[in-house]
């Protein structure tokens, strides 16, 4: 049966959040419950919200399924149903939530989703091989989906899997100076965030059978948004509150981790990035010294660098969407979630 929302005029309307969860969570809930040892269960449910740390139900640290929501609405644009996609999209936000398991443990993040983090519950090396099981899951079901393209699906799913893990492999090589730092920053995004976006904006064209010109649309789409959605992330992280993220704020510059708004004011020949190279090399972590350096990237353009970048980047996504030939309905949707994925609109 149809789930799309028809408006009074008799033209399709936006296909709501509900209808996503709807679709998506059930399959989610029922493979993950399956997983062996049930203690690997646990840990998968607890770091996907469907309990607490305790092991009672919970819906508080459900993530917003911005991966499956972009997919169902593609397959909206391309003449899917919601149900046409519902293995592909489980399977992009298993591996998404493996990522976000492992990125804790890597960044010793304590918190996830206003929640502790998975590591923090039931130690780092169970969390592990939590995200190896939430990975291992995705790859099962893409496997086993059998509708049409389900060949070409599983392939480029297998890329994202491997582009994922060299971009959080990269991260970690990426050193300050002149073009290089930027160069490899970029590379890394495309691989980190970027992957995962195009399975989710590609899958449904590949299902639906839509020529080549369309899934290389829709793939540009994905891989500006995916760099926009980051370079976003990194000025929240700086910038942002506590509220709305989910996570303390300043985690990347207390570990020194080398964002966009930091690489752009390193970069930047001023009095403010000569001070900031020599802050960023001391040891400093308290909220004092947190806040000096966040003071000396905005005050050498790295905040505004970003935020700039950011939204040419997000402005390319929407161009390029516009090549993919969707129904006016789907791209007018898929551009304001654009919009509300790198901007966190309400």
């Amino acid at each position: 049966m149809s789930t799309r929302v028809t408006s009074p005029a008799g033209s399709q309307a936006l296909l709501s959040p509900n209808v996503v969860r709807s679709t998506v969570l059930p399959v989610i809930q029922q493979k993950v419950s399956l997983l062996d040892p049930p203690t690997l269960a646990r840990i998968c449910r607890y770091h996907l919200g469907f309990i607490d740390e305790h092991g009672d139900p919970s819906t508080e640290g459900v993530g917003k399924l911005t991966r499956a929501g972009l997919m169902t609405a593609v397959a909206d644009g391309v003449g899917l149903l919601p149900e046409d996609v519902r293995s592909p999209a489980a399977a992009v936000e298993l591996l998404h939530n493996a990522t976000l398991v492992h990125d804790d443990i890597a960044d010793t993040d304590e918190l996830r989703r206003g929640r502790p983090a998975a590591w923090k519950v039931f130690g780092v090396s169970l969390a592990i091989h939590a995200g190896n099981a939430l990975q291992a899951l995705g790859l099962r079901i893409v496997v086993d989906d059998s509708g049409p393209g389900h060949n070409e699906i599983a392939s480029s799913f297998a890329k994202a899997v491997a582009l994922v893990h060299a971009g959080q492999a990269r991260e970690l090589t990426i050193r300050p100076g002149p073009g290089a730092g930027m160069a490899t920053y970029e590379q890394m995004v495309t691989e980190k965030a970027s992957a995962l976006l195009e399975f989710s904006l590609g899958a449904p064209a590949i299902r639906a059978g839509k020529p080549e010109n369309v899934l290389a649309a829709l793939r540009d789409a994905a891989r500006h948004l995916g760099i926009a959605l980051q370079i976003s992330n990194d000025v929240e992280d700086i910038w942002g509150d506590p509220a709305v993220t989910g996570k303390p704020i300043r985690g990347d510059i207390k570990r020194r981790n080398l964002t966009f708004p930091v690489l752009a004011a390193l970069s930047a020949d001023s009095p403010a990035g000569d001070r900031l190279s020599r802050l960023w090399q001391a040891d400093g972590t308290t909220p004092a010294h947190l806040q000096a350096l966040a003071d000396l990237i905005d005050e050498a353009g790295g905040r505004h660098a970003a935020e700039r970048l950011s939204g040419r980047h997000l402005d390319s996504a929407v161009q390029a969407l516009g090549r993919a030939g969707l129904t006016p309905t789907a791209t007018a949707e898929l551009t304001t979630l654009f919009d509300r994925i790198v901007n966190r609109a309400a």
